[in-house]
C-alpha cells in the first residue's frame, strides 16, 4: 500500500474494499475520513460488541472462580512440564540456510553472477577484481615514483633558474 490506492466504502453496508473494517468491527482510517466528512456519529458505524451494553451482558452471570490446585482431581498420568532447555554449544546461525530446492523461491531483485567468470574490467584478466590486482598496484607505484622524479627535476631545475637569474 503506498498511499495511491483508492478503496471503495459503503456506508450502508457498513464495508470498505480493504476489508479491515469487516475484520475487526472498528472502522478503517478510509470509513473514518469518509463519516467525519458526511458528519454521522462515528459510534453509530462502531460494531456493538464493543459497546457498553455487550460488556455487561457478557458478564451479567456470575462467574464461579475454580478450586485450586490443592482442591483439584489427582489423575493417574504425570504432571506435564516444558522441555528441558538446553543452551547450544556453538554460536547461533544468523542467516538461514537455503536447501537446493529453495534456488528458485528465491526472490530475484537482482542479477546473480553464479556461475559466470570474473573479469578484471582494464584488461579483462581472469579470475580477479580491480581491488586484488597486484599489477595495478606495480604499474601505479612506477607512475607515481615517475611523477615524483619529474617533479623533483622541474623543482630543481626551477631553483637553478631563479638563483642564475
Amino acid at each position: 500500500m503506498c498511499g495511491l490506492d483508492k478503496f471503495v466504502l459503503d456506508l450502508a453496508a457498513v464495508e470498505c474494499s480493504c476489508r479491515k473494517w469487516q475484520m475487526s468491527g472498528i472502522p478503517c482510517s478510509h470509513a473514518i475520513n469518509c463519516i467525519s466528512f458526511k458528519g454521522l456519529d462515528l459510534e453509530s458505524y462502531v460494531n456493538d460488541f464493543y459497546k457498553k451494553d455487550a460488556y455487561l451482558k457478557c458478564y451479567h452471570e456470575m462467574i464461579h472462580p475454580l478450586n485450586g490446585s490443592d482442591l483439584s482431581e489427582r489423575t493417574q498420568y504425570n504432571d506435564v512440564m516444558p522441555p528441558p532447555y538446553r543452551r547450544s554449544s556453538h554460536r547461533p546461525v544468523k542467516k538461514r540456510k537455503r536447501g537446493l530446492g529453495n534456488e528458485e523461491n528465491k526472490s530475484q531483485n537482482y542479477l546473480s553472477r553464479r556461475g559466470q567468470i570474473q573479469r578484471y574490467s582494464n584488461y579483462g584478466a581472469v579470475r580477479h577484481k580491480k581491488g586484488g590486482c597486484k599489477s595495478l598496484r606495480i604499474v601505479y607505484m612506477l607512475l607515481c615514483s615517475r611523477v615524483y622524479f619529474i617533479l623533483c627535476y622541474v623543482y630543481i631545475l626551477l631553483i637553478i633558474y631563479v638563483f642564475n637569474s
